[in-house]
This record gives C-alpha cells, structure tokens and sequence, in this order.
C-alpha cells in the first residue's frame, strides 16, 4: 500500500525542503505508475512524497524522465541467479535451479515492466540507450556465457549458445507474465517448470 511520507511539523509553515531522497522518490513514482500506468498524476507522487510538484521536476526534467527512471528492474544479482559456486550440483539440477531463481526475479520485474510495454511511446531501443546495463540485458549475457562454460566442459552439447539461452530466458519470463495475468491462479506448479527444463536437456545434454 501506498503511504505518504511524513513531513515534520516544524516545517509546515515554511517552504518545503528536500525530505526524501531520490531512491525513496523513484520507489514511490514506481509503485504509482504500476498502479496507474503513465497517466498518473505526479502532483500525487508528490504528496505522496511529501514535496512539491515542482521539486520533482526540478530532479527530473519531465514526466517521462522520471516514469522510466523509476520503472528501471531492481538491482540484479547476477551470481547468486547462475549459481556461481554450485559446481557440487549436476548440470541438469545447476539449470534447474538457475531456471527457478530466473522465475523468481521474473516474478518481481514483471509488474514494473508491464507499465513500460502499456506506454504508447515506449521504444524499447530508446529505453535499453538509456539504461545500457539493464538486468534483463546483463541476465541474458550472462545466461550466454554459462552455456559456453558448460560447453567448455562438455557438460551440454556444441549447439550456439544464444537461442538456448533465449529459449530458457524467455520460457521463464512467459511464466512470470501469465502469472500476472491470473494463469494458474497467478502460480505455476514447481512440477511443469522442471518438466520445461528437463524437456530443454534433452536437446542440450552431451
């Protein structure tokens, strides 16, 4: 739920001052635009906020600037999704569980992102310029390169790399995205997600 940020009493009679930073301002603007899509208003993102309208446009120049500077995913990590360090695990139960923690993050993206696909100007070109590390951009690299390691050690098959990354990436995110949308009663079994990834070894597998 929304809350509004609390503005000390001792400042009600004078000016507003800066009480929020500029990560707690985009998590609010992030939470309003899911909840509202690029319509909303930023007079309520303010009020939310406690400042002014115009103290937001003085951080960020337009609407625009701060609807896709607050829609950016949430801070990726990379290693603990690929399972750096699970060399003890067998490659099929390693793509396992990377398949899992993917769908996990997926679950979380996945509403932020929806407001973005909505925008009638989005231009994902345009978004992925302004933010050239985007997660689902270093995600997908990454997913890249664990592939190669495996095919290194002869633990998968000599096929290219990047469409069965792509396949296991997008596969994920399609969950994710129904899921949202109420499929399943808004979750997938564990069971179907494992049959998806066993289906994709046996293409892979040596």
């Amino acid at each position: 739920m929304l809350q509004r940020w609390a503005i000390p009493r001792s400042h009600s009679l004078m000016g507003r001052r800066k009480l929020i930073d500029d990560e707690a301002l985009l998590v609010i603007a992030r939470d309003v635009f899911i909840e509202e899509g690029f319509g909303a208003s930023t007079r309520r993102i303010a009020d939310l906020a406690g400042i002014s309208e115009a103290a937001i446009y003085k951080r960020y120049a337009t609407k625009a600037d701060l609807f896709y500077s607050s829609l950016v995913p949430p801070t990726l990590d990379l290693d603990a999704i690929l399972g750096a360090g699970d060399e003890c695990l067998g490659t099929l139960e390693h793509l396992m569980q990377v398949a899992f923690s993917m769908l996990e993050y997926f679950r979380e993206i996945v509403p932020i992102l929806k407001p973005l696909a909505n925008h009638p100007e989005f231009n994902f070109e345009e978004f992925a310029r302004r933010h050239p590390e985007t997660p689902l951009h270093r995600l997908r690299m990454g997913l890249i390169e664990l592939l190669r390691e495996l095919q290194d050690r002869s633990e998968i098959t000599d096929l290219p790399t990047e469409p069965v990354a792509m396949t296991l990436f997008a596969s994920m995110y399609s969950l994710a995205t129904l899921e949202l949308l109420g499929a399943h009663g808004g979750r997938f079994e564990d069971k179907l997600i494992k049959g998806m990834v066993e289906t994709l070894w046996r293409g892979i597998k040596p």
